[in-house]
């Protein structure tokens, strides 16, 4: 499409609306092969001239206002999609729907530039409130403390340990940034998954935990259980991180080879499930498994013991955290409400790879 000037980008903006009655800045965008921000530029000075009226979002007719109880436009940016952040997005999907609001989703892929590309192009769109679950690089840190809209966190922590490698600037501004934050409690999810191994009555017990963002949380929490509540119990728990690879599968079976030459537990606590699938087969079923995650498409009845996350309820929490802030319209700052952190303990889902330690297992 060739180039439009911007006087006749902004003529056909105008007759747009007296077509349509409205106009959306990322439609007229894709459209008239401009940027969302160009045509932002465009309805705001049409808007200055009298010639349509600027809402969120882009244009009604001139005289036209948006009402009152007119739609939040809320935006959401995770990760790139898979069972994890399906399972979110479906979640913060029927909490808009239930709300009356626009929700707008994207995803960004594990690199900086993508997640800053992703970050910018939905803050483009004039939203009322964003939901996100923020890449770890100092970029992406430095970008949400500027964001001029409420913000809910999903999932990563807000908090100093996080921060620690930014420059002092955004390493004070992120410290003090009031945010909203809806988190998965895996500090309860891994006591209760290692509580369920210990009450079957296995007392040799070894967590394999894949190096993913919960993986920390998951490391310091066995780590801490090993020294305190474990030697209550009787119970010995070995620890393992796994690193990230090409080959996984091989390091994951390293790893099983080496634990069985030193400790040999008669029940596996591992992280994630895709490493679970592959110890279970592995193994044949010579020890109890039970996965942390539970987030497999299709997990039977038969399948996969798991301290299961509730992501869905992440999603629909985060949506009614942003939009009670936003509905008391111009009430909402962090001065007037305090920010939320909310924590959703995982449950635990039993099926056929835990049971009870026989006693030829234990000799």
């Amino acid at each position: 499409m060739r180039q439009l000037l911007g006087a006749q980008r902004r003529e056909l903006l105008v007759k747009w609306i007296e077509r349509t009655g409205s106009v959306s800045a990322l439609e007229a965008a894709t459209a008239l092969g401009a940027s969302v921000r160009t045509i932002q530029r465009d309805i705001e000075e049409l808007s200055t001239a009298g010639r349509l009226t600027r809402v969120h979002g882009g244009a009604v007719g001139a005289g036209r206002r948006k009402p009152v109880d007119a739609q939040l436009r809320l935006g959401i940016l995770v990760p790139t999609r898979g069972y994890c952040f399906d399972a979110v997005l479906a979640g913060a999907e029927q909490a808009a729907a239930a709300s009356g609001s626009t929700l707008i989703e994207a995803d960004y892929d594990y690199t900086d530039d993508l997640a800053a590309a992703r970050y910018a192009r939905i803050t483009s769109l004039e939203l009322d409130g964003l939901l996100v679950t923020p890449h770890l690089p100092a970029t992406t840190w430095g970008q949400l403390c500027r964001t001029d809209v409420p913000v809910v966190l999903i999932e990563r922590p807000w908090e100093l340990g996080w921060v620690r490698d930014l420059d002092p600037a955004t390493s004070v501004a992120a410290a003090r940034s009031p945010v909203d934050h809806v988190f998965t409690d895996h500090e309860a999810g891994a006591v209760l998954g290692l509580d369920h191994l210990a009450a079957l009555g296995h007392r040799t017990i070894h967590c394999l935990i894949r190096d993913t963002p919960t993986a920390p949380t998951l490391l310091r929490t066995a780590s801490a259980y090993g020294a305190t509540i474990a030697p209550a119990r009787g119970v010995t728990l070995g620890i393992t991180r796994l690193q990230r690879s090409s080959d996984q599968r091989r390091v994951l079976t390293d790893a099983l080879e080496q634990v069985f030459r030193d400790q040999k537990p008669t029940a596996l606590f591992i992280h994630t499930d895709e490493d679970a699938v592959a110890a279970r087969e592995f193994l044949e079923d010579r020890v109890s498994i039970l996965s942390y995650d539970d987030g497999l498409p299709s997990n039977p009845a038969g399948g996969l013991s798991a301290v299961a996350p509730d992501r869905v309820a992440l999603g629909k929490r985060a949506v009614e955290m942003i939009v009670d802030r936003l509905s008391s319209r111009g009430h909402h700052t962090h001065d007037v409400h305090p920010p939320t952190k909310l924590a959703i303990v995982p449950r635990l889902h039993q099926r056929a790879t835990t049971s009870r330690l026989r006693h030829t297992q234990q000799a």
